[in-house]
């Protein structure tokens, strides 16, 4: 791979043999006076330097502080686990992108295992050392200061802070983020024009311009221009963002990687009154056109009521959020334990009004995808030849243009099949898979209610004339749900952020359905797939079940249904999911009180939830309320 040293931004470096002569596991090393004073170079010229080693951590931090040069690092990983995703996370934590990344290693085995993680990451063994230490004196020093390395640093420790908290909104909250706005922008002209060319993970428009257009643009009284700056508890980061708004469109609106996870770029954007923008290229976060984050320019660091209850307000003048809900009763139980303000959408599964059926089907990835946009005959055509549909299984909100929140369930996807009406391209997808309502062999399972018929009323003679119309695909595989998801970024609002919940990987050992034995395995196949897809989707979060399952009393009757306790820990989750993104952060209901409150018990005492009896406790409550 051609190394372009213009593009750096970060240096990694391997240690043995690279950035020193040696190895330090198996004796003393000899430092190589040379790259040390690279790296002080690297330094001022802009260039930050971290260092990805397999070493034990103490003995080589001891021995870099001997040399010198120990404080010029940040970001160090140094253990003795593979590089490849130890890289990945440097990248990630200090937001930037692997193109603008070079690594350093002596051995071909670390590089390509990086480049196979990084797939843009620049890698090159110690011979390329020499030129790039004659490019770097070739440059002007332009940091001496080393405000680059300083404010990296505060990064790192803010990161350290961030493993001491059980979830991000929590410590968002903890960080006292202060954001201002300026408009002397004439005074930050060389700054404002570095980012202009600089940024591109939260460059929301990249309109790269030269001098002389930008001074034409903050000359221009017909423009709203302002400069960003922001601090917080751990230090002050500066200049991080600009903007340029014209008649109520964003011309340039862009931030520095070092805000990239606070909230700040939303902030704006919010503070701004949401002007028309059209963004340009991918950007690692999507805007959305509602309330600015509460967590910035707050006194106090968390707003909470009694019982950790922390409301759901929107700035004043803007319309509340809209979140749809879309899945089977998994979703439906978590969302009770929720109490939302704000316009709240739920397509959970229903009795159709036309068959008095089990509808539930309507949240597989192929049937959302396609029914909606059909036309009037092929939906009557659906509904006259499969009996399973209903009317209203072709509306949904998914497509509405003001949606902020869009939470999906995956677990209809490895458990229905998929039909496709012969001589046409039109799928729909229904039942268990393993039930394939073509094949004889099952038609008297699903005419007894052996095979689970969704309250359908099956007879021999429906099912030989739907097998002559259909034929049976079976369940989708990953790489056609992924094709379903990009579909899905495709079709709905850009601004709406997507949250998809993860099944089980832990097998349910008293499976009594065949379509269910080997669910752990399909979950963990569809799982590995949606999260690498994720991995470069900023729209798209995740909500983990398997985390939460502590062993197989944490099931009720099958892999995809769970203790009442698994559901309110989801529930809180998904409620830290919907902050992150929304800024807004609702009520959670504590399931003993809301389950008393059902049997009309009078109830006062407050009972903790992080007691070692509570676990207990829900459940005895749990199996009252169910009664």
């Amino acid at each position: 791979m051609e190394v372009q040293f213009d593009k750096i931004k970060l240096v990694i470096w391997d240690l043995d043999d690279t950035f020193w002569r040696g190895t330090l596991s198996e004796g003393g090393v000899e430092e190589i006076a040379s790259n040390v004073a690279l790296v002080k170079r690297l330094t001022d010229i802009g260039i930050v330097n971290s260092i990805c080693s397999k070493n034990d951590e103490e003995p080589t931090v001891e021995r870099l502080k001997e040399i010198g040069i120990e404080e010029y690092f940040v970001f160090k990983s140094i253990d003795w686990t593979p590089k490849g995703q130890r890289i990945q996370k440097i990248i990630t934590d200090m937001g930037l992108r692997d193109v603008n990344v070079l690594f350093l290693d002596d051995n071909p085995v670390n590089l390509n295992e990086a480049a196979h993680y990084n797939p843009g990451l620049m890698i090159a063994e110690p011979q390329i050392i020499e030129a790039l230490t004659r490019w770097a004196q070739e440059q002007t020093p332009a940091d001496l200061s080393h405000k680059r390395l300083k404010q990296y640093k505060v990064l790192e420790e803010k990161m350290r802070s961030k493993g001491e908290f059980s979830n991000n909104l929590d410590f968002l909250y903890s960080t006292k983020t202060v954001v201002k706005i300026h408009r002397d922008c004439s005074k930050e002209f060389e700054r404002i024009y570095e980012l202009i060319h600089r940024t591109n993970q939260l460059n929301y428009t990249k309109k790269r311009i030269s001098k002389e257009e930008l001074e034409t643009i903050l000359n221009d009284s017909s423009y709203d221009c302002g400069y960003v700056t922001v601090k917080d508890r751990f230090g002050d980061y500066g200049i991080v963002g600009f903007f340029a708004v014209k008649e109520g469109r964003a011309e340039h609106l862009l931030f520095s990687c070092r805000a990239i996870g606070q909230g700040v770029e939303q902030w704006v954007y919010s503070t701004l009154g949401c002007p028309e923008l059209k963004v340009e290229g991918a950007v690692i976060t999507q805007l959305v056109k509602g309330p600015a984050p509460k967590w910035i320019n707050m006194e106090d660091a968390q707003e909470s009521g009694q019982d950790g209850k922390s409301e759901a307000v929107g700035a004043e003048g803007m319309r509340p959020i809209k979140i749809l809900f879309k899945g089977a009763c998994d979703l439906a139980i978590v969302t009770s334990y929720m109490i939302f303000k704000g316009e709240v959408i739920e397509e959970f599964t229903y009795l159709g009004q036309l068959r008095k059926n089990e509808v539930e089907h309507h949240n597989h990835s192929v049937n959302y995808l396609a029914l909606p946009f059909l036309s009037d005959e092929q939906k009557q055509t659906l509904v006259d030849e499969c009996i399973f549909n209903d009317p209203a299984i072709f509306s949904t909100h998914l497509y509405d243009n003001d949606l902020d929140m869009i939470v999906l369930s995956t677990l209809s996807e490895t458990n229905l099949g998929v039909y496709k009406k012969r001589g046409t391209d039109i799928k729909i997808a229904f039942g268990e898979w393993t039930g394939d309502l073509t094949n004889p062999e099952v038609w008297d399972k699903l005419i007894s209610g052996e095979q689970y018929p969704y309250m359908n009323k099956f007879t021999k003679e429906y099912l030989q004339e739907f097998a002559q119309k259909y034929e049976f695909l079976g369940p989708i595989t990953p790489q056609e749900y992924i094709q379903n998801l990009e579909q899905l970024l495709v079709k709905t609002s850009p601004k709406a952020h997507i949250c998809l919940i993860l099944g089980s990987e832990i097998q349910y050992e008293k499976e009594s359905l065949p379509v269910y034995f080997h669910r752990a395995e399909e979950h963990k196949r569809l799982n590995a797939a949606v999260r690498k897809f994720a991995e470069n989707n900023p729209r798209i979060s995740l909500l983990e079940i398997t985390p939460f399952i502590e062993g197989q009393h944490s099931f009720s009757n099958n892999i995809n249904h769970f203790e009442r306790s698994i559901y309110f820990k989801m529930s809180q989750r998904l409620n830290q999911i919907i902050a992150e993104h929304t800024g807004l952060k609702f009520s959670q209901v504590n399931p003993i009180k809301r389950y008393l409150k059902k049997l009309g018990a009078k109830y006062t005492t407050k009972i903790n939830r992080n007691a070692w009896y509570y676990p207990m406790v829900a459940k005895l409550f749990h199996k009252l309320a169910d009664k």
